[in-house]
């Protein structure tokens, strides 16, 4: 039997077309039915995922810098532990920006046209997520410009890591590191992943500070930093 339904900040609730009905049994008693139903937005939660695996990140980039040694194994090793948190923050926080898009999108007034037109043009998923963006709410030039180039930079990163390249490139340097390495150990790296995490973040809480007259938008961002506050991924004065 169940005892009720488990609920988490910023869910969403209701109740579906002939979920409640109240009749009469056998006995001519009143009899009750009610199913609620819920909606979590997993965007904190890929943002938690992040902001976890940065933390990952950070311990493996301390680590290269204090115990970086001559041996080649031990610098794989090293390299590795950094690299696999790094790409998973830089694919989360592209994919709370593929969400964002999704919940956006309804009241955006994107057009059946529009959506041919990028189809046809190419335009990139980057381009995509900003121009709902700007639809939906009012941007100054500034901001504009600084959430347009921030989407720009993590989806091309997000998209080089989910369709990772085998073609032949030059080795690059770090710094930090005495030796030539494969370019992914540049790209997907503590640095870049804190950058990318930051500049989500940072889209997030410009969106949640200037809000648009669009309730149903206002609404769903209150919900996503009620669950960013639950899940410890920034803090209520942040």
């Amino acid at each position: 039997m169940s005892n009720g339904v488990l609920l988490f900040k910023g869910m969403t609730t209701g109740i579906l077309n002939g979920d409640f009905q109240i009749s009469i049994n056998e006995n001519g008693e009143p009899d009750a039915k009610l199913i609620l139903s819920t909606a979590y937005n997993v965007i904190p939660v890929w943002l938690r995922i992040a902001k976890d695996n940065l933390d990952l990140a950070k311990l493996a980039h301390e680590a290269i810098l204090e115990k970086w040694n001559q041996n080649s194994d031990y610098q794989k090793s090293l390299l590795i532990a950094e690299l696999t948190p790094s790409m998973q923050v830089i694919v989360a926080c592209g994919i709370a920006l593929d969400g964002l898009y999704e919940m956006l999108r309804p009241n955006a007034k994107i057009s059946e046209q529009d959506i041919k037109s990028w189809k046809r043009k190419r335009t990139s998923r980057g381009a995509q997520i900003f121009e709902i963006i700007r639809r939906s709410y009012r941007l100054s030039n500034d901001a504009s410009k600084k959430i347009k180039l921030a989407i720009s930079q993590i989806i091309k990163l997000r998209d080089m890591a989910i369709h990772p390249s085998l073609e032949l490139k030059n080795a690059v340097l770090r710094p930090e590191i005495s030796v030539g390495v494969d370019w992914k150990f540049s790209a997907f790296r503590f640095e870049n992943a804190k950058n990318c995490l930051e500049s989500t973040l940072n889209i997030f809480i410009h969106l949640h500070d200037h809000p648009r007259q669009i309730k149903a938008n206002s609404t769903a961002m209150e919900n996503i930093f009620h669950a960013l506050y639950e899940l410890a991924v920034i803090q209520p004065n942040a």
